[in-house]
């Protein structure tokens, strides 16, 4: 990939959609300003502020996108520079730790090597290492914060307002391996691209659209209360039959 300003264009398109939830009278802050609540997004900044994060991701073989439900805030946030915490860093919360694994199995697996959870344990460094140097996009698809919980309701509202411009922040990042945490998200992904995905006899959490070289993942949301293994799992187990499938690879 040419080496693109991918903050310039999602600032551009974080007005549109700053705009646009102005006009649908979305919540606001509680400062003086009034401002809508708004969470930007985007390419991971790293502690080690000499990692170029643009530069890697537009160069990575996997581009690893992970798409999330909503911020439970209440103010504007823009979470690009969450793992510059040293908490965020160390691994220290199970919704951190679960994006860690996800992300250490889906860079790393291979037909020779397919990353099993007892890898995983083994390696916990090289999570936190990979998870800490390596480049990885992280999206709110409803971008107003709320509560600790969101209805599928809400959701399905949301996207219906606001998913012309979740799809283009999608197309301006161009990951090559999407993370779907809940399954409306899988469901509005697999829509941008329908008529072009196929599948795996047996494994319905996990498509592949061979055309434009991306896989698409339905996951348990990274904060659902279920083991590590499972989480890491429920993904896994979907790309360790793609990768034995004897498909040509596309990532």
């Amino acid at each position: 990939m040419i080496m693109q300003d991918y903050n310039a264009k999602l600032e551009k398109l974080f007005d549109r959609w700053i705009e646009r939830s102005k006009q649908n009278n979305e919540r606001r802050d509680a400062t003086e300003e009034q401002r809508i609540i708004f969470t930007k997004d985007g390419l991971m900044e790293k502690l080690d502020e000499s990692i170029n994060v643009a530069k890697e991701w537009g160069k990575s073989k996997r581009r690893i996108m992970f798409l999330l439900k909503d911020q439970p805030t209440d103010w504007c946030n823009d979470c690009r520079g969450w793992l510059k915490s040293k908490r965020n860093y160390n691994l220290e919360t199970r919704f951190i730790r679960n994006i860690a694994n996800l992300f250490w199995g889906l860079w790393n697996a291979s037909p020779e090597n397919l990353c099993s959870a007892e890898q995983l344990h083994e390696s916990l460094e090289d999570v936190k290492s990979c998870f800490n140097t390596h480049p990885f996009a992280f999206v709110e698809c409803k971008k107003q914060g709320g509560g600790t919980r969101l209805s599928d309701k809400e959701l399905k509202s949301y996207l219906n307002k606001y998913g012309d411009l979740l799809k283009e922040e999608i197309e301006i990042l161009d990951p090559n391996m999407i993370v779907c945490t809940n399954r409306h998200i899988y469901s509005f992904v697999t829509k941008m691209y329908e008529g072009e995905l196929t599948t795996i006899d047996g494994f319905n959490s996990i498509r592949i659209n061979e055309r434009r070289g991306k896989l698409i993942f339905c996951s348990y949301h990274p904060s659902a209360r279920r083991g590590e293994d499972f989480v890491y799992d429920g993904v896994m187990n979907h790309f360790r039959a793609y990768l034995t499938s004897g498909r040509k690879m596309v990532v």
